[in-house]
């Protein structure tokens, strides 16, 4: 997976290329914990090929941490294949999701 980061309004911007899953899962989450809890995120999802339970765990404790610390966790550009899982799973309800990257860095 690859990740490439900005900042955009005072928002982390990490945008994601490639797999979620068991494998890649760790990378993201190391990437995670080297910048500061307290700061807000927005993770683009737009060309993310495939997400399992595993990169949606990760997510999921993301977005525990940044709200314990009151940070923001905003998720944007979910495709169909993802956007699936979202809804298989329920999880859109613990996540507030964008159509883009702009409208979730306001």
């Amino acid at each position: 997976m690859i990740i490439i980061e900005n900042t955009i309004n005072n928002f982390a911007v990490l945008s994601l290329k490639g797999i979620l899953n068991a494998s890649s899962s760790p990378q993201l989450k190391s990437h995670i914990e080297q910048s500061p809890e307290s700061q807000s995120l927005v993770i683009d999802l737009g060309q993310v090929d495939f997400l399992d339970s595993s990169g949606l765990g990760v997510l999921v404790g993301i977005a525990r941490k940044k709200k314990m610390s009151g940070a923001l966790l905003k998720l944007a550009n979910l495709n169909e294949r993802v956007k699936k899982v979202f809804e298989l799973t329920n999880a859109y309800t613990l996540f507030d999701i964008y159509d883009d990257v702009a409208a979730a860095v306001v």
